[in-house]
């Protein structure tokens, strides 16, 4: 399995549901082209997570390389 860098993974992990990618980019072509996400667009528009994309993405959190979810941090307020 090819070792996926921190944006392949974010990626990943952001259309690891029903989600697609509407605009193509590099990293989501690269992803399409290791057959880790699928572009439905003829311009590599409406790209989504493969099973095989879903199965790197469970190698990379059970590796602790990527967090599935991450709590935005809250702002501090004034008291």
């Amino acid at each position: 399995m090819t070792r996926l860098g921190p944006k392949q993974l974010a990626l990943l992990r952001t259309v690891g549901t029903s989600s697609a990618l509407v605009v193509a980019s590099a990293t989501s072509r690269r992803l399409c082209a290791l057959g880790l996400m699928r572009a439905h667009g003829t311009d590599g528009s409406f790209a989504a997570i493969t099973p095989a994309g879903l199965r790197a993405l469970a190698d990379a959190v059970e590796a602790g390389r990527v967090e599935m979810f991450q709590m935005p941090e809250r702002e501090a307020r004034d008291a």
